[in-house]
């Protein structure tokens, strides 16, 4: 053996010796642990770049000392804390999940929120930017993905004008997702004093790649006071202006900003070292309406629990009549496969509603390699013809349901940073019933019967998609 073949063959066990401990102490699932031992054993230099992009399982992200916002802005909470005595109408229908709930972070369901839906882009789209306009002291965003293109520009200009005013603009953008609005297209917002930051910046030599974890929220605050959450990014698909796209997005008002932006002052701290936490970006809120609320946030730094994951799983374990879900990109895990499966063996009317073509065509086939499955067990599933269906939903019996930026899949579950909202009652259940039910009525219903007919190259793709399912 030459010299050179010796130090190929030092190297690879050198990366084996490495590797191999280190995938085994992240304690994934047994099946994913294997395949990274394996592809580290056969292909070890493959194996050693692969993992550096894709197989980062916890991030160590600048968080600031965790001091409880309610200690140091007790005067602000005081209210919000004494409405919140009372419990939310869903105690009495789903007392242990309200219970998991309120373990989950630490506000739990919050009452006295005002809640307005936007189905359609152009009425979000028009809120956001009259809500820029009528900003006094400050907005602060957090956006996944930032188009440069007319909804791209049409929102800069107005958080320009914003800044001009002198209301202080925070702008967030993940690296990768808004990779197409560089620094040239932000001049003229940060020549007017606004600021403009990168989440998780892609560094190929830095300590953590990170590509494959995102910030895939999607925040807006504007003076502590109001805030936005959704489905919706920053582009002419979101606000309608291209093919058809149907979107969610939610504004509201009432106590549950504040965890809005809470969460904004996380990012925005790791991202830049700055600490926001004080009562100039936490002001007083009138929590005087009817409904609960709860932010609940996940990602692959999460300390504790996978939240938004958890709860849902629970939810559906515990429906009792309706379990509907509205998700774009639709490749669950084990668990939620099982959930929703003996949900709808129990009688639950468990439906899916999914996209008939998508912009990620290997995500569609993987999601669809599910469905026979699904379909077995009594689940029923449409799939929307008519445009890309990109809204985040779930309802459980009309007194649970959420809304915000994860997809039921397992990148949102695990690899991804996340925001949703949660809500504990029947007023926002029933309005998204009642939509998910008109979009039911205009998709196609998929069967075992039309399941037979798809191609072999077809079941080939789902079966691909299928492998590669948890890097989706």
């Amino acid at each position: 053996m030459s010299w050179f073949n010796a130090g190929w063959l030092l190297l690879d066990l050198a990366i084996i010796a490495i590797l191999i401990p280190t995938v085994i102490l992240q304690r994934r699932e047994s099946g994913a642990t294997l395949a990274w031992i394996l592809a580290i054993v056969l292909v070890p230099f493959l194996g050693l770049l692969a993992f550096w992009v894709f197989g980062t399982t916890r991030l160590r992200l600048r968080r600031r000392k965790r001091r409880r916002i309610e200690a140091r802005l007790a005067p602000a909470l005081d209210k919000l804390h004494a409405q919140s005595s009372t419990k939310p109408p869903a105690a009495d229908d789903l007392p242990s999940l309200l219970k998991l709930a309120e373990k989950l972070d630490e506000a739990g369901p919050q009452l006295g929120n005002k809640v307005a839906l936007f189905r359609q882009g152009p009425a979000a789209f028009d809120a956001l930017e009259a809500a820029f306009d009528r900003a006094r002291h400050h907005i602060h965003l957090i956006y996944y993905i930032w188009e440069p293109d007319r909804t791209g520009v049409r929102l800069r200009d107005a958080l320009t004008r914003a800044s001009h005013r002198g209301v202080e603009v925070r702008l967030l953008l993940d690296d990768v997702g808004s990779r197409k609005a560089r620094r040239r297209f932000f001049k003229v917002l940060v020549e007017a004093g606004g600021r403009v930051e990168r989440f998780l910046p892609v560094n190929l030599l830095g300590r953590q790649l990170a590509l494959n974890n995102r910030n895939h929220r999607k925040i807006v605050v504007v003076d502590g006071e109001t805030g936005f959450t959704g489905g919706m990014n920053v582009g002419d698909a979101y606000a309608g202006l291209g093919e058809p796209w149907r979107d969610l997005h939610a504004r509201i008002c009432g106590p549950v900003v504040h965890s809005l932006q809470e969460l904004f002052c996380q990012d925005w701290y790791h991202a830049t070292g700055d600490d926001l936490v004080s009562t100039a970006y936490f002001p007083q809120i009138a929590g005087s309406e009817n409904v609960w609320a709860q932010l609940l946030a996940s990602g692959p730094a999460d300390e504790r629990w996978r939240a938004i994951h958890t709860l849902l799983f629970a939810a559906i374990n515990l429906a009792q009549q309706r379990v509907w879900i509205e998700t774009p990109y639709f490749v669950p895990d084990p668990s939620i496969v099982m959930a929703l499966q003996t949900a709808a063996l129990r009688g639950v009317d468990v439906r899916l509603l999914l996209p008939g073509r998508s912009n990620h065509p290997l995500v569609l086939h993987a999601g669809r390699s599910f469905l026979d499955e699904m379909l077995a067990a009594g689940v029923r599933v449409f799939e929307v013809q008519d445009g890309m269906p990109h809204a985040k939903t779930v309802t459980i019996d009309s007194v649970f349901s959420t809304l915000g930026s994860a997809n039921m899949d397992q990148r949102s579950f695990r690899l991804n940073f996340e925001a949703n909202l949660f809500f504990f009652g029947a007023e926002v259940a029933r309005e998204l019933e009642r939509d998910f039910l008109t979009f039911c009525a205009e998709a196609r219903q998929v069967t075992s019967v039309n399941r037979q007919s798809i191609s072999r190259y077809g079941r080939l793709a789902e079966g691909v998609g299928r492998v590669l399912a948890p890097l989706l």
